[in-house]
């Protein structure tokens, strides 16, 4: 009766354990890598599947039901993204992962894998509460906030850690890499750079020239990126930052404030 008691615990910590439901990751974030079968395993059906429509950031979103039971087949080669929502500290986060296709020996059907992990702040409704819809409004977060919102962001706090900044978003690579993520990755010459962990940031205003914790951003992505691919083919859009979240950032003096512009007085004829 003790032995099989013994093996029934062992086998409960198996099922427990951490480190096996992040088998098939890449990364410490937990999501890029998994199949879809294993993201649903972890995290249960998703609460509804979006489709991109043509324009650009905007989906038609569907319940998980009518999704599987009449639309994937209906839409060829629809690859839907799964979406979760979540509210943390009062604010809505809505997390929707992006699938890679993986051809599978011996069979007509792709694997799907989670290349990507799209995290919005999101403003409800004023009038029904709701932040359903296809155009969802966006909620400024402090950067500072961005951890307790997303358990899974956890930037280095290194000096050195490579930060860049583009025209459309901050890229922080981690100082992680694998071999597996270039299967989610469709760069020409893949194959020559190691591919890292990486959070891109995103805001509704352009970032100002220093970045600081009480920047707002609306949205975060889980990602992969190479460093030495920005510092080969990006130099001219992607200006090297301090990390934010460092110490050497924290010991800066606050930023100037912004020039104000005057308000031009009015010319009267003579």
């Amino acid at each position: 009766m003790r032995s099989a008691t013994l093996i029934l615990a062992g086998f409960l910590t198996w099922i427990a354990s951490p480190a096996v439901s992040l088998a098939g990751a890449f990364f410490s974030d937990g999501y890029l890598g998994l199949t879809q079968e294993e993201l649903r395993a972890k995290l249960g059906p998703p609460h509804k599947i979006r489709d991109h429509s043509g324009a650009l950031r905007v989906y038609k979103y569907y319940s998980y039901e009518e999704w599987e039971n009449v639309l994937k087949d209906q839409i060829p080669g629809a690859v839907g993204e799964d979406v979760y929502m979540y509210v943390r500290d009062k604010t809505h986060v809505r997390y929707s992962f992006q699938y890679a296709k993986e051809e599978k020996p011996n069979s007509d059907t792709p694997a799907l894998i989670v290349k990507l992990v799209d995290i919005e702040f999101l403003s409800p409704d004023p009038i029904t509460g709701s932040v359903e819809g296809p155009v969802a409004v966006p909620l400024a977060v402090p950067l500072k906030d961005v951890p307790k919102l997303i358990p899974e962001f956890k930037p280095s706090l290194a000096d050195d850690a490579p930060t860049y900044r583009s025209n459309l978003f901050i890229i922080m690579l981690q100082n992680e890499t694998s071999k597996e993520a270039l299967r989610l990755v469709k760069e020409r010459n893949k194959e020559d750079y190691a591919w890292s962990l990486s959070y891109r940031l995103y805001a509704a205003e352009p970032f100002p020239p220093r970045i600081t914790l009480n920047e707002n951003v609306n949205r975060v992505e889980i990602a992969v990126d190479s460093l030495q691919l920005i510092r080969d083919h990006h130099k001219l859009t992607h200006e090297a930052m301090i990390n934010p979240f460092s110490a050497k950032a924290a010991s800066l003096p606050p930023p100037p404030e912004p020039p104000k512009k005057k308000i031009p007085l009015p010319r009267y004829a003579p």
